[in-house]
């Protein structure tokens, strides 16, 4: 396995300064660039120095993933099937039933075929909208709780006790469902958008 973190120069935490990520990031990849090759190094040499830059900084600005890959380099990968913290329950049936209703409004305005009958959905449009931008600010605060507890997380990381190798692969189910919800009400939010 690759440690991305030294491949970018990073240090082996969970809390990164994604400024400092992004500036290493361009720094390494104008070096490794497949047109800035010099005579003595391979063409594929170079393209896969510069895959594993663009895969290394992929992971590491993605707190889900970042945590997935320290974790496996500290040989504590969490495993698939972690029970789901007890602050995100609440939310399947929330996050479930809103997007049952939007694709059910999308669907409906889908078969709609004239503009009378298009506007006059616009209420339940607009609804739709309202709800979905409640329960994302909802999930986005969790998100930003969550990198928070995170950040307090990093300073104690190199102890690595077994009290925060579970804390960090709580967060990175946390992360991994609150990841998921978001883009999902994004893409909710986008298509109620064209309507």
């Amino acid at each position: 396995m690759i440690d991305y973190f030294a491949l970018l120069d990073q240090p082996r935490v969970p809390w990164l300064d994604l400024d400092e990520l992004k500036n290493m990031y361009y720094q390494k990849t104008l070096q490794a660039h497949p047109d800035a090759k010099t005579a003595h190094s391979s063409a594929d040499a170079t393209d896969a120095n510069f895959a594993n830059l663009n895969e290394a900084y992929q992971v590491l600005q993605d707190p889900k993933r970042r945590l997935h890959h320290l974790l496996s380099l500290a040989g504590a990968a969490p495993s698939s099937d972690q029970t789901v913290p007890q602050h995100l329950h609440d939310l399947f049936p929330v996050v479930g039933a809103l997007t049952q209703r939007a694709n059910l409004l999308l669907e409906k305005i889908g078969t709609t075929s004239n503009r009378v009958s298009q506007s006059l959905l616009k209420p339940q449009i607009l609804e739709a909208q309202n709800e979905v931008k409640a329960v994302r600010t909802k999930i986005q605060h969790l998100f930003d709780t969550a990198l928070a507890e995170l950040r307090q997380i990093n300073p104690a990381w190199a102890n690595n006790t077994a009290g925060q190798t579970k804390a960090l692969s709580n967060l990175h189910v946390t992360f991994a469902y609150l990841t998921r919800w978001l883009a999902q009400l994004d893409e909710i939010t986008f298509q109620l958008s064209l309507h």
